[in-house]
């Protein structure tokens, strides 16, 4: 869930951008560890997160805000996934993992490594310290 003061609209552009991109990614690495790596669509809390920024921002900008804020989710959980992966080259989704390879995944170090390509984001590289 958005704090307050996003729900309302209240805010920049930019501050906007960032505050939703860390929410997301603190529940993408959340959901990540309670799922062991599986998506589960029974108990996520993406829509809630979705919908608080939907209704922030005007109708123009509802569809591709949210297109490019599920391109974020998606390598949020990439990063995840190989970090753990490289911490662990047996691992697989859905088994046990060490949570505190987690903690060397920055949202900033993974949208540092994105590059536009045509209309998706994809990793430019990763560097992922274990």
């Amino acid at each position: 869930m958005l704090p307050a003061r996003v729900r309302r609209g209240s805010n920049s552009r930019v501050y906007l951008r960032n505050i939703v991109k860390r929410c997301l990614f603190d529940n993408v690495k959340k959901e990540f560890i309670q799922e062991n790596g599986l998506s589960n669509g029974d108990t996520t809390k993406r829509s809630d997160i979705f919908k608080d920024y939907q209704l922030s921002v005007s109708k123009d900008k509802r569809l591709s805000g949210t297109w490019t804020l599920e391109q974020y989710e998606g390598q949020y959980r990439a990063a995840m996934y190989a970090a753990v992966k490289s911490a662990n080259p047996n691992w697989k989704p859905g088994q046990k993992f060490d949570t505190s390879i987690l903690d060397n995944v920055k949202r900033e170090s993974v949208e540092s490594t994105l590059v536009k390509n045509g209309n998706r984001l994809v990793r430019n590289s990763i560097d992922v310290s274990v």
